[in-house]
């Protein structure tokens, strides 16, 4: 059973994250969709990981499949995301990081 607490953590880190850390001007693109349902599939918590298939990320986002590969690969470059599979297979699963605070470029 959630909690209003527990609900509001996870609000307060999925804002951190997007706007208090800088990450939100850093993804481009439609890769913001890819990224919120990622956090959607671990729970809205940080430091978790969750296994989705390729299938269920086009689906969900309404993306194609190159757009939404394309989106991984950057959010795995900001760090936001780490994938802990090996690239064979459709399913992978990925590690949703906390991400530190960005430096001002």
């Amino acid at each position: 059973m959630m909690t209003d607490v527990d609900e509001a953590t996870r609000t307060d880190w999925v804002q951190s994250v997007l706007f208090d850390r800088g990450y939100l001007s850093r993804i481009r693109g439609e890769a913001i969709k890819v990224y919120l349902v990622v956090i959607e599939a671990v729970g809205g918590e940080p430091d978790r990981s969750v296994t989705i298939s390729l299938n269920q990320l086009t689906a969900r986002t309404r993306l194609s499949t190159p757009t939404v590969i394309d989106s991984l690969v950057q959010l795995e470059k900001l760090g936001l995301v780490v994938s802990t599979t090996g690239p064979r297979g459709k399913v992978k699963t990925y590690y949703v990081a906390d991400p530190p605070a960005l430096e001002a470029d």
